[in-house]
């Protein structure tokens, strides 16, 4: 009878993981640390409505106005448009592009003069109440420029030295608009942002038919 020759398999060891997820775990702490995490702001804006007609003192409603083009800020006080400031061409906009050459968009307006401009308003005694600017972009204005016009208007401001201010104050140069704070008023349960002008309509160009 033919013998039939047997092997012994040795029974195949498990593997060993412990020294791959002692690695994972160093590796998590460190991939975290490198991911930049995005932040989200969110504005809040007011689609434009009719016309309330006419108010309760026979007046028209008081309304304050932005209209944004590439030749700078038109600004309408109720039914008066600002004249431009000096340096501007006149008859054009309320305030010209200082940095025209800028390669951004955003960088060509003179954001400063729009502040001032803004804050002088809000401490006209009639204007001391109002809480609402109706934005208005030419079609090609870019959307950073909408965003930065939104954000100059809605806050009182102050340079970042001054800590006692209660009210924002005109700034004297574009750093320190930049490096300004944003000044704080007293409410119920805390403190919160004074508001310039904080209620944003957004507007669309009438096109002429």
């Amino acid at each position: 009878m033919r013998k039939v020759h047997t092997t012994n398999i040795e029974e195949a060891e498990s593997l060993n993981l412990t020294p791959i997820m002692n690695m994972v775990l160093v590796l998590i702490p460190l991939m975290l640390l490198n991911v930049v995490f995005m932040t989200i702001s969110v504005i809040d804006v007011t689609m434009p409505q009719r016309s309330a007609g006419i108010a309760q003192n026979g007046e028209p409603p008081k309304r304050l106005q932005l209209f944004i083009s590439k030749q700078g800020f038109t600004i309408v006080k109720g039914a008066m448009t600002l004249p431009a400031i000096s340096g501007c061409p006149e008859g054009g906009p309320t305030i010209c592009p200082n940095e025209p050459s800028a390669s951004n968009e955003t960088d060509k307006q003179n954001w400063l003069e729009l502040y001032n401009t803004l804050v002088g308003i809000k401490q006209e005694p009639d204007w001391q109440d109002h809480e609402t600017v109706e934005i208005v972009g030419d079609s090609s204005i870019e959307f950073g420029v909408l965003v930065k016009a939104m954000d100059i208007a809605r806050y009182q401001r102050v340079p970042q030295s001054d800590s006692t201010a209660l009210k924002g104050k005109a700034l004297a140069s574009k750093e320190e608009l930049n490096e300004s704070r944003i000044v704080m008023t007293e409410v119920t349960g805390g403190k919160t942002n004074l508001g310039m002008f904080p209620v944003v309509v957004l507007g669309l160009p009438t096109v002429a038919q």
